[in-house]
């Protein structure tokens, strides 16, 4: 029975890999009820526990049907993306400060393939180190911040299309970097690192809506372009 289902699963897969646009739009659905129920989760008194749920099983989804090729790199940031920025920008005293941790643990634990390698976890920490302290130096300045978020969303997309799944996230995690930010502005009580991460999301955002049509386009390109 259970051989069954995921035949017909991958079935699904198969046939919404190769519609493009039906499976873009597919998804933009889903974002936009995953970002609705997290909107009305904002009004209850147990929002913290809802978020963490949320993040694991976000998380789980991501990486069962990215390994089935189902879900894309920008498939997974319309997912955790909308909410994120959510977070950031409706976060009167800081009071979402919290839920933003507890919705992001759940989705690095389970997306943060630090186990595949020593040589690939010393790559992913020096990577990581590397771009945390390209936040320091850029918090101050929007441009620079845009900047590192545009080159952080470029790098995401790239390694996603080169390498097998979750390689990206092991490199480029959106969660790790934003745990590590928020843990920086709770140490130094400096709200540009805040400020910051408003730009990230929302560049992150427009990579995945806007991204997957990117490069969808530039692949079909490329490929006709080797015919002739």
């Amino acid at each position: 029975m259970m051989e069954f289902i995921l035949e017909g699963i991958k079935d699904l897969a198969y046939i919404y890999k190769e519609i493009f646009w039906l499976k873009e739009c597919l998804t933009t659905i889903k974002s936009f009820l995953v970002f609705l129920f997290a909107r009305w989760m904002l009004r209850f008194s147990y929002k913290k526990q809802i978020f963490f749920y949320l993040g694991g099983v976000i998380a789980v989804l991501c990486v069962f049907f990215g390994d089935m090729e189902y879900l894309s790199d920008n498939d997974i940031l319309k997912l955790i993306a909308p909410t994120s920025l959510l977070l950031l920008l409706y976060n009167k005293n800081q009071e979402n400060d919290t839920i933003l941790i507890f919705f992001h643990i759940p989705y690095l634990i389970i997306s943060y393939e630090f186990y595949r390698g020593l040589h690939e976890f010393i790559a992913s920490l020096f990577s990581h180190a590397f771009i945390i302290s390209c936040v320091i130096f850029a918090k101050e300045n929007i441009y620079l911040s845009l900047f590192i978020s545009v080159v952080v969303g470029i790098l995401f997309n790239l390694i996603g299309e080169n390498t097998e799944p979750g390689t990206n996230e092991l490199f480029l995690n959106p969660a790790l970097i934003t745990l590590a930010v928020k843990g920086l502005e709770h140490y130094t009580k400096n709200r540009k690192y805040t400020d910051f991460l408003k730009s990230f999301w929302i560049t992150l955002l427009c990579f995945a809506y806007l991204g997957s049509w990117i490069f969808h386009f530039i692949e079909l390109y490329l490929f006709r372009h080797n015919l002739h």
